[in-house]
């Protein structure tokens, strides 16, 4: 008697392309051809006995996978950075900064830095808005703001830094010595500013080896450049601050007569806008209450500013 033939299992299509076919031959219309091979393969498999599938299943699945290595860290993770945090790093990355990066590469940089005098009670701020060059030192600079601001240069002065608070946090409007990272004043030898300096202090660098340029240079870590920063005149008096901004980098080729303002040829510290008059300090308390009554709190001549910018012997 002849062996019956199990009866054929149907497949149903799901309108999909057939298993021979891609989807773009599927999607164009093509078919491919099948070879009698392959429609003998097909058939056998097709009548393939249920019980021979799950023996072969069960031969497959005792064949376990060789484990495969897990990925490196390096491999799956990028390198990261991590934040400058330490108030010590700061002040070592100024001093590597200053030792390690010449001058001439920013020769021809120049910075425009927003003044604000913190000084008084009056009616309008009291600003300026300097044009520098990234190569002056700091004992320079603080003879431009106090040029600008109309204050003498008898006193002690310093510049403070500090950490930028956070969005959420209340910023103070005036330096706070609890916060100091550095100072910045004269720590050499024989100069009148050194007073109340210790060269040892990780806290003081000096202002004749200082420029601006170790602190807001692209070349410094972006944590020293968001450092705020005050300048204070008459530290151990009646002092006066001043908040200092880096406002940015001036156009390359930017000249005063762009701006309007008037300065002598080869002038190099300019000022170049600002607002208020600016109070005057140290003086007697008669003499202040004459200025207080006579002057118009609104007004202010940059070009006297700019007379007196002109006379700063700067060295870059």
């Amino acid at each position: 008697m002849a062996e019956q033939r199990k009866p054929k299992r149907q497949r149903i299509s799901l309108g999909g392309p057939a298993v021979d076919a891609s989807f773009e031959d599927y999607l164009t219309g093509k078919t491919t051809e099948k070879s009698s091979e392959d429609e003998e393969e097909e058939f056998d498999q097709e009548n393939q006995d249920p019980e021979d599938e799950l023996e072969e299943d069960e031969e497959y699945d005792e064949e376990e996978p060789e484990p495969q290595p897990a990925p490196s860290r390096a491999a799956s993770s990028s390198t990261t950075i991590a934040p400058i945090t330490n108030p010590r790093d700061l002040v070592l990355r100024i001093h590597a900064h200053q030792n390690n990066t010449p001058s001439s590469s920013a020769k021809d940089i120049f910075y425009l830095v927003q003044v604000w005098s913190l000084f008084g009670e009056v009616p309008v701020e009291v600003t300026r808005l300097l044009r520098v060059p990234a190569t002056l030192l700091f004992e320079q600079f603080s003879e431009a703001i106090c040029a600008s601001l109309d204050w003498d240069e008898i006193h002690l002065w310093k510049f403070s830094l500090e950490p930028r608070p956070k969005p959420a946090a209340k910023k103070n409007k005036y330096p706070d010595e609890r916060k100091e990272i550095a100072n910045i004043k004269d720590c050499g030898p024989g100069g009148m500013h050194n007073l109340g300096a210790d060269v040892s202090s990780s806290k003081d660098l000096d202002s004749k080896k200082v420029r601006l340029m170790d602190i807001w240079n692209t070349t410094q870590a972006p944590e020293v450049r968001n450092l705020r920063m005050f300048f204070t005149y008459d530290c151990y008096g009646d002092w006066s601050t001043a908040s200092i901004t880096f406002m940015g980098v001036a156009a390359e080729g930017l000249q005063a007569a762009d701006l309007g303002v008037k300065v002598k040829r080869n002038q190099v510290i300019w000022c170049v806008g600002g607002s208020g008059a600016s109070v005057p300090v140290g003086v007697p308390e008669d003499e202040f209450d004459e200025w207080e009554a006579e002057t118009n709190k609104h007004e202010w001549e940059i070009g006297d500013v700019n007379k007196h910018l002109a006379e700063i012997k700067v060295k870059v």
